[in-house]
């Protein structure tokens, strides 16, 4: 292609972060062969050992060299901004469509000192074909620049992104907390087994899937309901754990029945004291189940409703035989006992079978469809 047959084209290199601006004061875009050669003469004097002023002289020595050889070449600079990389790429397109605007070259040869500058070649690919791609390998090694600009990107992840950050940066803080919390009361003996659980617990919430179903978990509606839900009847399981533990603890062991041991005695006055905090805490969340549906007019309200009746109603039953344990010798109302089993069971029956039907029918709907 002699004689600038083929169209003009144009020697662009591309300074994204703007050191031309920020060190040399020199306004982009550049074009022409002695704005860009005094533009890189400037970056050079206020930074010896900047790279960029490494590129315009090379993209200069190639437009040339395409000269030499017959073509239509023409060179320019373009620059970004030390801001973000949107507001530079913006910047940057903007530039981009002035200049190719008033070269109108038939293809780009983009001049390139490093992997940071080439990003936005999508930007110009845009705009002109690129023809080719040179890149500059300075004295210092293009291979040290490549991966300091990897080893940079994954710093920035492991300490903006919270995927990651938890576990480069909350994991080991919490080991210097525990450390240091152990350290200030004298515990330094059992600094190996509190990094061995905190390493433990984030090995198997990890290791199993555990953030992927929280966060799964967490897009549903009904997240924040059953977390309350959950953390209420958690604290009720303990509070009755532990009135349990001071009837135990407080019990007169020689009042109790004849012929009744002392350890089933105390299990049994154990489970009378804690069940009532049972029956509460696993009524709650089909109570609230049964109220969020029903505002919804769900079908679903019906079956969070026999789960609450089905509990409500093994109440009594499970409370006569903690009671029986305790002692065997008191009366026991065997007909209401009967009573309220089989309503429990017919309950628990009901829901069962609903469940099925509404699976069953929902197979069958997908089928047809």
């Amino acid at each position: 292609m002699e004689g600038g047959a083929g169209g003009r084209i144009l020697v662009l290199n591309v300074d994204r972060d703007d050191d031309l601006g920020s060190k040399a004061s020199v306004s982009t875009p550049l074009i022409g062969r002695e704005p860009c050669l005094d533009a890189a003469v400037r970056l050079a004097l206020a930074d010896p050992e900047e790279a960029d002023a490494n590129g315009i002289f090379a993209a200069v020595r190639v437009a040339d060299d395409l000269r030499s050889r017959g073509y239509d070449a023409e060179v320019a600079v373009l620059s970004g901004s030390r801001g973000s990389t949107i507001d530079a790429d913006r910047r940057i397109r903007a530039q981009a469509e002035r200049v190719i605007s008033e070269v109108r070259p038939s293809g780009v040869v983009f001049v390139s000192d490093g992997v940071d500058d080439e990003a936005v070649l999508p930007i110009i690919q845009q705009l002109a074909p690129i023809l080719s791609v040179q890149r500059v390998v300075i004295r210092h090694s293009g291979s040290i620049e490549e991966s300091y600009e990897v080893l940079a990107r994954y710093l920035r992840m492991a300490l903006s992104d919270v995927r990651y950050s938890r576990y480069v940066l909350g994991i080991p803080g919490l080991l210097l907390l525990l450390l240091g919390a152990l350290a200030l009361y004298h515990l330094e003996v059992y600094a190996g087994y509190a990094i061995a659980i905190v390493l433990g617990i984030a090995m198997v919430y990890k290791g199993f899937g555990l953030d992927e179903a929280l966060a799964r978990a967490r897009r549903s509606p009904l997240f924040n309901l059953s977390a309350f839900t959950f953390a209420a009847s958690a604290i009720l399981v303990a509070v009755g754990a532990i009135e349990a533990s001071h009837v135990v603890q407080s019990a007169n062991i020689y009042g109790r029945p004849p012929g009744v041991s002392a350890a089933q005695y105390l299990i049994g006055a154990a489970a009378a004291t804690l069940l009532p905090y049972l029956l509460v805490a696993f009524l709650l969340y089909p109570l609230v189940m049964t109220a969020y549906y029903a505002l919804r007019r769900s079908y679903k309200a019906l079956r969070s409703f026999s789960a609450f009746a089905t509990a409500a109603l093994l109440y009594y039953p499970l409370m006569e035989l903690a009671l029986f344990i305790e002692n065997p010798y008191r009366p026991v109302s065997l007909v209401l006992l009967a009573l309220f089993l089989s309503l429990a069971t017919l309950t628990a029956l009901t829901y069962f079978i609903y469940k099925m039907l509404r699976s069953r029918g929902g197979r069958d709907a997908g089928g047809r469809d």
